[in-house]
């Protein structure tokens, strides 16, 4: 049996009533081979489930830290490949925002995402994401400080008591580093800034200094320099008064309950894109990247104890 009733006895005290209450003697050899031992079977398979799931339409989030016009011309080459190379049709899902990408990772609505530095480290956290592969350029990865062209200022220091926006407030590159490195100079943007603001994206961003709405905005580096190759930012306009060092940001990333064969079969299908392939070279242009490299895990830890010390991976 699973206990014995035993002679002794307690007393708890419910108001002026008294309840005598019966020890009982637990027989822990029964009670672990009757119920903790299939319970705990069951956490172990639950845990070391295989991963298994197939789809037929391969779903893939990106962030949205440019606008849908922007981010259907820049991934739709790559995500055409992918398809091509893995006969697997696709669907190009573009979220409200980096929380919402988050979410739909959680809720199994992508099986493939397009992650920051810190949305990968939460989704990780949270959902077990499985790097993939990352940019060679995103292994140093930088972020600017944009002003006008024709602002006076010399330095970060000379932007006192003016206005300020990140990028949203889950953005590596618009947010987490730009304010680590801030914070490394002394700068607490909330006392140094008169105003901190966070913008949807970064192309939003530029187009706040442009106009003339915020004094200085920080953005992705490469974002930043692919508008001003494009025309949407001209250095007349606006100038880069300051970049921060350099850290690991994006990752491509899978849930964990896809088959492994298939994520090995997506992270070989991007390693393959060769730039001396004309083909393959648009698709790499278009994405600001020269290769695909498999992701070097230890390098995020630095980025993970930063956004930890933020308090900016719980929640």
């Amino acid at each position: 049996m699973l206990w014995d009733c035993a002679a002794s006895s307690w007393e708890t005290k419910l108001g002026a009533k008294v309840v005598v209450v019966g020890i009982v003697a637990v027989n822990f050899a029964e009670l672990y081979r009757r119920l903790f031992r299939p319970l705990l079977l069951l956490i172990v398979l639950a845990a070391c489930e295989p991963a298994n799931e197939v789809p037929t339409v391969l779903r893939i989030g990106v962030l949205p830290d440019q606008s849908r016009a922007a981010l259907e011309r820049r991934y739709t080459p790559l995500f055409d490949y992918l398809s091509n190379k893995l006969d697997i049709k696709y669907e190009l899902v573009i979220p409200r925002s980096y929380g919402h990408l988050l979410a739909l990772f959680h809720e199994k609505k992508v099986e493939l995402a397009y992650f920051g530095g810190l949305t990968f480290i939460k989704a990780r956290h949270a959902d077990g994401a499985v790097p993939i592969v990352m940019r060679d350029v995103d292994a140093r990865f930088s972020s600017y400080l944009l002003v006008r062209t024709n602002d006076t200022a010399k330095s970060v220091q000379d932007l006192r008591q003016r206005v300020l926006t990140f990028g949203p407030k889950l953005s590596t590159s618009g947010h987490l580093m730009p304010r680590h490195y801030l914070m490394d100079m002394g700068i607490l943007p909330e006392t140094h800034f008169a105003e901190v603001w966070h913008s949807n994206a970064h192309d939003e961003t530029a187009r706040l200094v442009r106009d003339g709405v915020v004094d200085a905005g920080a953005i992705n580096g490469l974002i930043a320099e692919a508008m001003f190759a494009d025309g949407r930012l001209r250095r007349d306009e606006v100038r880069v008064l300051w970049n921060t060092p350099p850290y690991p940001d994006y990752v491509w990333a899978m849930r964990k309950e896809i088959a492994q064969p298939l994520r090995a079969a997506v992270q070989d299908a991007f390693l393959a894109l060769s730039i001396q392939d004309a083909e393959h070279a648009d698709v790499l242009v278009g994405i600001g990247a020269g290769r695909f490299l498999p992701v070097p895990l230890p390098e995020f830890e630095r980025l993970e104890r930063i956004a930890d010390k933020l308090g900016l991976i719980e929640g």
